[in-house]
């Protein structure tokens, strides 16, 4: 059994972005309705005018992974800044020996959690943001820890035309036994024309654990007080469509979203609650 957990930990060194992948999870629905959120990237954030909003997250991610998110934002001063806190996790991973067995020796977990901030401000055409959040991870007794920043811009060419770039998970993780996980570090650029009551983009992101280009394109709406979007997303060997929809009734809203792909692995599903405070 050492021997097992030897092979176990030296395979889990080399894959040990896996584990940080967590931050590559929407941590919420409205992630997976709108593509520009502050999510991908902290430019877009705007509070400015706008009352404080409450918002908890809860999902199943692909294999069983359950996902629970806590959202904070508002005006300060003069831009906008959030807090963001989540849990990503599996807690019915077996051990087993190396030999073959009809019931596991035990059960084990495996956990990522961020907590963070995140503030965007206006100077002319353009808007501006930074995120800073605090990353841990953990699987069975092993943990390792970091920082990450996110940075993003937003410029508003022309009318109803926007262009966004983003970087994101910019930092470094602590040793896990022997090598550190490395962090899914993301660029993003996308292309968005947007009118009062709906919008349209295409996007492009290069992410430094996926070897080929991811693609995305879709859009969203509003209708009265119900919100709705999709997204479609392609990479070389890999397809998935997200979406969903919402709505919202006084000082509250509930929103729904999923995600389908070839994968196999299960159909992600995501549940939002806000309040928006007086």
């Amino acid at each position: 059994m050492r021997f097992h957990f030897k092979l176990f930990f030296f395979l889990f060194s080399q894959v040990g972005a896996v584990g940080t992948q967590f931050l590559s999870i929407p941590p919420s629905a409205r992630d997976l309705i709108y593509f520009n959120s502050h999510w991908r990237n902290p430019a877009v954030l705007n509070q400015l005018n706008k009352v404080p909003e409450l918002g908890l997250a809860y999902g199943n991610w692909l294999a069983g992974v359950q996902s629970v998110g806590f959202r904070w934002k508002g005006q300060i001063k003069n831009g906008s800044g959030g807090i963001n806190i989540r849990y990503v996790g599996m807690d019915d991973i077996e051990l087993r020996p190396n030999k073959p067995s009809s019931e596991p020796l035990a059960y084990y977990a495996a956990y990522g959690s961020s907590i963070g901030g995140v503030y965007s401000w206006q100077k002319s055409a353009f808007r501006m943001g930074v995120g800073v959040k605090r990353v841990d991870f953990q699987i069975y007794q092993k943990k390792s820890s970091g920082t990450a920043i996110d940075l993003g811009l937003e410029w508003d060419a022309a009318e109803n035309i926007r262009i966004r770039f983003s970087a994101l998970n910019l930092g470094k993780m602590g040793k896990l036994v022997s090598e550190s996980p490395q962090l899914p570090q993301r660029i993003i650029g996308s292309l968005a024309y947007e009118r009062n009551q709906y919008a349209v983009f295409a996007a492009v992101e290069s992410n430094s654990i996926v070897k080929y280009p991811i693609l995305y394109g879709g859009g969203n709406g509003r209708y009265k007080n119900l919100i709705y979007g999709f997204t479609a997303m392609t990479s070389k060997g890999v397809k998935s469509i997200s979406g969903g929809a919402g709505i919202q009734f006084g000082i509250y809203s509930i929103t729904y979203g999923f995600q389908w792909g070839d994968q196999h692995l299960g159909m992600p599903q995501m549940m939002d609650i806000a309040i928006r405070l007086p």
